[in-house]
């Protein structure tokens, strides 16, 4: 073999195993990511947030495009109290990732419905429910949130802020026909009565 065929040979043969490293390197990357969103979604469903959010920023930091360890991030924050606006910068961030993600954009629409800093808090919140009741149905009720009971009452809650008291008692009557007992529709109800 002659000096240009031993570098044809070695150069291919450094491209093949560099490439073979790459594409392990993100397989266990992909891994990684996933067990600590795993770890995340565990610690979180068992009370314990501070460990969830450890554990979905230690996934982001592996990966920074996983939506659903943003989604964690969000939710995490929002169980703890801590900022409103870092929750809602996490939600933002997983539904642009994933616009599918259904639990994200109930995230979203519970920091808007909270931070009420004037009405169109209250109307992003309502596209926001709207978003994630067309959204991907393996990500909708994962926690907080168990039925569209729940998301129609805080859409009523929303239009009752609003001051929209016919669109109010229909996401009432919404709730209600799915959950007679809803504490939420039924004391707006009484509200809009007064």
């Amino acid at each position: 073999m002659n000096l240009l065929s031993r570098l044809r040979f070695t150069f291919i043969s450094l491209l093949i195993l560099s490439h073979l490293a790459c594409s392990n390197d993100t397989d266990s990357e992909q891994t990684t990511t996933l067990r600590h969103t795993q770890i995340g979604w565990s610690a979180y469903n068992s009370g314990n947030f501070t460990q969830a959010l450890l554990s979905f920023e230690r996934a982001l930091k592996v990966d920074p495009e996983f939506a659903d360890a943003h989604n964690g991030v969000g939710w995490s924050n929002l169980s703890l109290s801590l900022s409103l606006q870092f929750s809602q910068e996490s939600f933002q961030n997983a539904v642009k990732i994933d616009p599918t993600n259904a639990d994200a954009w109930v995230g979203l629409a519970n920091v808007l419905y909270l931070r009420n800093k004037n009405q169109t808090d209250f109307e992003s919140a309502i596209r926001a429910i709207d978003n994630a009741l067309q959204g991907d149905e393996q990500y909708l009720y994962r926690h907080d949130y168990f039925s569209k009971a729940n998301l129609f009452a805080l859409k009523a809650a929303c239009y009752y802020y609003l001051r929209d008291n016919d669109k109010a008692k229909n996401e009432i009557n919404n709730t209600l026909s799915l959950d007679d007992k809803n504490s939420t529709a039924i004391a707006l109800q009484s509200l809009i009565r007064d």
